[in-house]
C-alpha cells in the first residue's frame, strides 16, 4: 500500500473518529478535537508536506459532512498539518537532554495547535456576533488538554499503519514454468 493510499485512509479514520467517536467520549460537555490529534501524529512520521496535504483532505471531508460552508477548518487544518512538524523541530532543539520525550512533544503540540484552533473558532465566532463568555475559553482550554491526552492511544495506531508492510506470498509456480526455467538455466532456450 502506497503512502498516499494510507494518509488517505487515515484521513478518513480521523473524521469519521471525530465526527462520530468524539461525541461518546465527551468529558463536561466537552469532546477533544482527534483530528488534530490524528494530524499531530501523522505529521511526527511523514513531515510538512503530507501534513499539510492530509490536514486539507481531513478538513474538506469534515466540512462536507458537517455542512460548513465557510472554509475556516479548511486553513486551520492545513496550517496545523504544516506546522506539527516545524514544532516538532523545534521542541527537539529545546529538549535536547530529556530522554523519552517523543510522547511529551506530541502532547505539548496537540495542546498548542488545539489551543489555537479554539481560539480562531472562538474570535470568528465573536466576529459574526456571537455571545462569548469566559466558561467558552475554559471549554477551549479543557478541549486542548484533552486533544493532547488523546494523541497518547492515537500515535501507536497511526505508526502501525503508516508502517506496516503487508508480506506477499509467493505464488507457486506451474510445472511447465519449472521445466521452462530449468530448460533456460541449461542453456537450451533463449541462450
Amino acid at each position: 500500500m502506497s503512502k498516499t493510499l494510507r494518509l488517505i485512509v487515515l484521513s478518513i479514520v480521523a473524521v469519521v473518529c471525530q465526527t462520530n467517536l468524539a461525541g461518546y467520549l465527551r468529558v463536561a460537555d466537552v469532546a477533544p478535537d482527534m483530528m488534530i490529534a490524528f494530524l499531530v501524529s501523522i505529521t511526527s512520521f511523514c513531515g510538512p508536506y503530507a501534513g499539510f496535504c492530509a490536514g486539507s483532505l481531513m478538513a474538506m471531508l469534515y466540512d462536507a459532512n458537517v455542512g460548513y460552508a465557510l472554509a475556516i477548518n479548511l486553513v486551520l487544518y492545513t496550517f496545523i498539518g504544516w506546522a506539527a512538524p516545524m514544532l516538532r523541530n523545534s521542541m527537539n532543539n529545546l529538549l535536547k537532554k530529556m530522554k523519552h520525550k517523543s510522547y511529551l512533544e506530541i502532547m505539548l503540540i496537540s495542546l498548542f495547535l488545539t489551543l489555537i484552533h479554539e481560539l480562531v473558532c472562538i474570535g470568528y465566532l465573536f466576529l459574526i456576533g456571537a455571545e462569548q463568555s469566559a466558561v467558552t475559553v475554559l471549554r477551549a482550554l479543557m478541549c486542548a488538554g484533552y486533544s493532547a491526552l488523546i494523541t497518547i492511544p492515537i500515535n501507536p495506531v497511526v505508526k502501525k499503519i503508516l508502517t506496516w508492510h503487508p508480506v506477499l506470498k509467493k505464488k507457486k509456480a506451474d510445472l511447465a514454468d519449472e521445466d521452462v526455467e530449468k530448460t533456460k538455466r541449461q542453456g537450451h532456450i533463449g541462450g
